[in-house]
């Protein structure tokens, strides 16, 4: 009877490694105003705002210190205006608790290229999609079919 009651456990344990959450996946959308400030607006997965996340805008020339810093507001927005005389790619990064985004835009000596901004690697990280949450799902999984397989040689033997 035991043995029936650790089936469920078994596949419990095998179906509970963890997966990415793509409700927390961070998105960021854009908008080039006639002004040429680039309105980010971020939010997860969801729909959710991505709301009081840190901001890091880098100049081309110094890739290393911000240029400029903020957070987003209630509805995960945030702007800028990039200085036009420093041409290259300038990198926004969007981070807060593990989840973040990177846009990566290129300002030319007409500024802001739109259709050029491409993103960077976005980061999701969680602690139950670590390697450790995965190691100890694995051993509960290894300890259940080690478990019903000792009850199932032992109920053969009493037989």
């Amino acid at each position: 009877m035991k043995a029936n009651l650790l089936t469920p456990l078994m596949l419990l344990a095998v179906l509970a490694v963890p997966g990415k959450a793509l409700a927390h996946a961070v998105q960021t959308n854009y908008l080039l105003n006639s002004s040429q400030t680039l309105e980010l607006e971020a939010t997860f997965g969801n729909g959710e705002p991505f709301k009081g996340a840190k901001v890091s805008v880098y100049a081309p020339n110094n890739p290393v210190q911000p240029w400029t810093q903020g957070v987003t507001d209630n509805q995960g927005r945030f702007e800028f205006e990039p200085n036009s005389a420093i041409e290259g790619d300038w990198e926004v990064t969007i981070r807060q608790q593990g989840h973040g985004d990177i846009l990566r835009v290129p300002v030319g000596d007409n500024g802001i290229q739109a259709d050029l901004i491409s993103r960077g690697e976005s980061s999701d990280v969680h602690y139950a999609a670590s390697p450790l949450a995965l190691i100890g799902s694995a051993a509960v999984a290894i300890a259940a079919i080690g478990t019903w397989a000792i009850q199932t040689k032992a109920k053969k033997t009493n037989a």
